[in-house]
């Protein structure tokens, strides 16, 4: 009988251990940005924006103290501002040029505010699509050698590209999908009927899917999340019956260019 009490004492022990190293490795892997995310009080709509946000987060704070952990904390943030919290009414007047905002600060001003200048909407399919593409291609930076250069690399360009989204939505409007026309040309003259691929691109070797655009050209348009892209253009030679391919051409989607040209044979 008393070795029993002393197993199951010995027992609740171990629980307790375990469970306080546990917390103390998930209080370590938070910071005030994470805590402040995670009790962001959202409504439905708007959910599963800050389910790809949480995402992203579990990524940032494994990145050790750095310059580039620092400025991921700041897009993160001031996207987070724009798309989750909104930010004070007339911004784009008051500050032309895009400025990062803490969670912070924007919960404030949304506090002292008696309505948003914008009423928040959830984001297309296709630009939390976007974002799931960053928290992933985030995890698998996270989950190499830490400070290696393929590493850093990966990692720097997704925050590039959040930081895209970032000015695209304090400039142009809160996650919105940019207009964007893929011509298609035989040296100066346009060549129609060619179908119009576009893949979301990354720094490292991590593939992404790659899709169709609606129309074929020309031009082919559609509507894409701000973001770094490779486009190009194939077609069956209705002789031949070979698969003709255009040139490969990688276009930044940010609102100042929403037009493409592909030089096909």
């Amino acid at each position: 009988m008393q070795q029993l009490k002393r197993n199951k004492l010995l027992y609740f022990l171990m629980i307790g251990v375990l469970l306080t190293v546990t917390s103390g490795g998930l209080r370590a892997q938070q910071d005030s940005t994470s805590r402040t995310l995670a009790g962001l009080n959202v409504g439905a709509e708007l959910q599963p924006t800050k389910n790809v946000f949480l995402e992203i987060d579990s990524c940032r704070v494994k990145i050790p103290e750095s310059k580039l952990k620092r400025r991921f904390t700041q897009v993160e943030e001031s996207l987070v501002a724009g798309l989750l919290i909104g930010w004070s009414p007339g911004w784009l007047k008051q500050s032309p040029q895009p400025h990062y905002v803490t969670l912070q600060r924007a919960l404030g001003e949304a506090r002292s505010r008696e309505q948003s200048a914008v009423r928040l909407t959830a984001s297309p399919q296709m630009y939390l699509k976007s974002l799931e593409n960053d928290a992933a291609v985030c995890r698998v930076a996270a989950g190499k050698q830490r400070g290696s250069k393929d590493s850093i690399k990966t990692l720097e360009g997704v925050v590039d590209d959040l930081n895209l989204k970032f000015r695209d939505c304090y400039l142009h409007g809160m996650g919105r999908l940019v207009a964007i026309s893929v011509a298609t040309n035989k040296d100066t003259a346009p060549d129609a009927g060619w179908t119009v691929y576009f893949k979301w691109i990354t720094v490292s070797d991590i593939q992404t899917t790659e899709s169709a655009f609606p129309t074929t050209s020309t031009p082919a348009t559609g509507d894409l999340p701000p973001g770094i892209y490779q486009l190009r253009a194939q077609k069956e030679d209705p002789i031949s019956g070979a698969m003709l391919k255009s040139e490969t051409k990688i276009v930044s989607l940010d609102g100042a260019n929403s037009s493409c040209e592909l030089q096909v044979p």
